[in-house]
């Protein structure tokens, strides 16, 4: 079985390959924590006092093998995806789901070793630049200086952390993807809609109305204003997570609301590449899911948690605050942009028939250009969208907590981020648009040139 799974990598290696942005940003973040910890324990300039410390290096290992699986639900689908030819003709030959499942989750395993070694490498002069990070934040009574080294013992935990987590992950997903397969393959049906839609979309609103309400409530009076600072920031972070559940829930719709409202433009105005892009987009929405709205998110994130900075009581000096951020939001937020680099290639790849069909249809390299941006801008433009509308629920709460305590509400935290990171998307992805189109005309032209000789 291992041989078998070695040459089925060997032979899809191209797909496979493109999962490594996750393994290698999870094998960072994991071995520059461990290499820390292990360099702390072991320093003779630690005492029982300060051993607690230790806690801040797990706190980033904690989230990113939290994220890990979650991530790679989408990488593995895509990948299967890339791969649904192959896995079509195994499953009607007669290899069993559970076979091919695990088939898979070593496949994925194998690509994650990969990674996992790129990315340990990487991480080791890093660790040195993160410790630093908290004697500068936390104090040098707290971590003292001193020179991190590499540990092998960091290295093999990490290795195996990541490839226990990969395996079980592949293992689970692709099982169901593969049933999913045989029980189409015999009954020749489709998949069908999410008949529980409308109860997620309402669940998620009562759940964010009630947070809010209850924040916006005299519940400061009641608890006095000490207690309540302690309390708001639970009570942002629950708020920040309801909405990222109601954007996973309801982002393709608003999508799709926004794509129909270019349409209609686009056939008012007889703009035929603006109704093509529209078009493609309701076609292709799982771009939007597995690409922009974890852009989106991680906006809200961003946003949410650097707003935390104003001076609320008991919650530590500026230093204190700017590192528990790093500590909480790094690991979440890293393998989150990996996992959209991930998606971008995966999914670039799926367009390429799409442009070689515009090329032989007769179309100039800058239409396809331009189709493919007014893509692009209207999916950053929803993200933006959302992540505005979103912020400014987040804003309303703080403008509760500055008023209480007389402070000045900062509303660049709020806004900048959101407008950075969407124009940062959609420069990134019409750089990726751009070499499709370049690379997808040459290989017309080779096409070309083959078959006159």
């Amino acid at each position: 079985m291992i041989s078998q799974a070695w040459l089925q990598f060997k032979y899809s290696w191209k797909i496979w390959i493109f999962s490594l942005p996750v393994f290698i940003t999870s094998a960072f973040i994991i071995n520059m924590c461990l290499t820390n910890y292990f360099n702390f324990i072991n320093s003779s300039w630690i005492n029982d006092d300060i051993l607690a410390n230790t806690q801040l290096f797990f706190i980033p290992i904690l989230f990113g093998s939290i994220m890990i699986p979650i991530v790679l639900k989408n990488t593995v689908r895509e990948i299967l995806n890339g791969l649904r030819k192959q896995n079509n003709l195994q499953v009607i030959l007669g290899l069993t789901p559970e076979y091919l499942a695990i088939l898979s989750g070593i496949e994925l395993s194998i690509a994650s070793t990969v990674g996992t070694i790129l990315g340990s490498i990487i991480s080791t002069p890093f660790a040195q630049m993160f410790y630093n990070f908290f004697v500068s934040t936390q104090g040098s009574h707290q971590f003292p200086p001193m020179t991190i080294k590499f540990s092998f013992q960091s290295f093999i935990i990490t290795l195996l952390l990541i490839t226990i987590v990969t395996f079980y992950s592949g293992y689970i997903r692709s099982r169901s993807t593969f049933y999913k397969i045989q029980k189409n393959i015999e009954n020749m049906n489709i998949k069908s809609n999410d008949r529980f839609y409308y109860t997620k979309v309402i669940v998620m609103l009562i759940l964010n109305i009630a947070i809010i309400a209850y924040f916006l409530s005299l519940l400061p009076e009641r608890l006095g204003i000490n207690s309540f600072g302690i309390l708001s920031i639970l009570l942002i972070f629950l708020e920040i997570i309801a909405i990222s559940l109601l954007i996973i829930v309801c982002g393709k719709t608003i999508l799709l609301i926004f794509s129909k409202i270019f349409n209609i433009i686009s056939n008012r105005f007889k703009l035929s590449l603006l109704n093509l892009a529209t078009y493609n987009i309701t076609d292709n929405d799982d771009i939007f899911k597995r690409i922009y709205i974890p852009v989106a998110i991680i906006n809200i994130f961003i946003s949410g948690f650097s707003s935390l900075l104003i001076d609320l009581p008991d919650g530590g000096d500026s230093g204190t605050r700017t590192s528990n951020m790093v500590v909480f939001l790094s690991a979440p937020i890293l393998i989150t942009v990996a996992n959209t680099i991930c998606m971008m290639l995966l999914l670039q790849e799926k367009e390429t028939f799409e442009m070689k069909q515009l090329f032989i249809l007769g179309l100039r390299p800058l239409d396809i250009f331009l189709k493919k941006e007014l893509e692009i801008l209207i999916y950053s433009f929803t993200t933006l969208i959302i992540s505005l509308t979103c912020n400014f629920v987040l804003s309303l709460m703080f403008v509760r907590i500055t008023q209480l305590f007389n402070k000045t509400m900062v509303w660049i935290n709020i806004w900048l981020p959101s407008l950075l990171l969407s124009l940062a998307i959609f420069v990134l992805m019409s750089i990726v648009a751009m070499t499709k189109v370049i690379n997808t005309k040459w290989d017309i032209l080779e096409f070309n040139i083959d078959t006159d000789l």
